[in-house]
């Protein structure tokens, strides 16, 4: 985020509400910062009411876990943090600010968000759009792989096969360069099968050697 200077001050503009939400079950990101795009602005107006949501890019979720679900062998994976690495254009970040302070005793200042923010009417379809612009811009580098991210990633999860074994290296190669390209990584590998996580950079959440220790993963909504 950046610091609001008055010089600059906007003709249009809405400040954010946002709070902390804790979840101890993530493995990842426990604590996450909810911002409320519905809290009316000053002339009765939300964020949510000025804004398109530029609908569905991806294909449908259904489809995608009927056929994750058919293979005998998996890998799944997520991009980190995806909507903190797509930036907001310039023109737009007014309409994203919030009121932050360092501590207690410390000023009140107005900063803008300059990046996709989480619950603002836009966010998924400006994530999934730049996904899909990625595949477009990068598919005869890496054909497998935009194969991959059209077809078989929901949002920021990848859910694909790993048939066949030789190939699973290559193809995490590919969809880490592939992304890498967008400024984003992939994290929380994950595989029904020993094998395939060895093979696999990141793997270390989850281990096999121990099943009395084993994590459940649960990818959307699907343990």
């Amino acid at each position: 985020m950046t610091e609001v200077i008055e010089a600059n001050e906007s003709e249009l503009y809405v400040y954010l509400p946002h709070h902390g939400v804790y979840n101890p079950l993530k493995s990842s990101t426990k604590l996450r910062v909810v911002f409320n795009g519905s809290a009316s602005t000053s002339n009765g107006v939300s964020l949510h009411q000025i804004q398109l949501n530029g609908g569905t890019v991806q294909q449908d979720l259904f489809s995608i876990m009927i056929r994750f679900r058919k293979h005998e062998f998996v890998i799944t994976a997520d991009v980190r943090m995806m909507y903190r690495q797509i930036l907001i254009h310039p023109d737009e970040r007014d309409l994203q600010r919030i009121m932050w302070k360092e501590g207690p005793d410390q000023p009140s200042k107005a900063y803008q968000l300059n990046t996709i923010t989480y619950s603002t009417t836009s966010a998924p379809y400006l994530a999934t759009r730049t996904l899909n612009q990625l595949v477009v811009d990068e598919k005869d580098t890496f054909l497998d792989a935009s194969i991959i991210v059209q077809s078989d990633c929901y949002m920021d999860d990848i859910l694909t096969v790993s048939n066949p074994f030789e190939n699973t290296k290559e193809l995490q190669t590919q969809l880490v360069q592939l992304l890498g390209r967008g400024g984003m990584t992939l994290h929380k590998w994950c595989s029904n099968n020993e094998t395939r996580l060895n093979n696999i950079q990141n793997s270390g959440d989850y281990q096999f050697n121990n099943p009395s220790e084993m994590n459940t993963v649960k990818t959307l909504g699907v343990i």
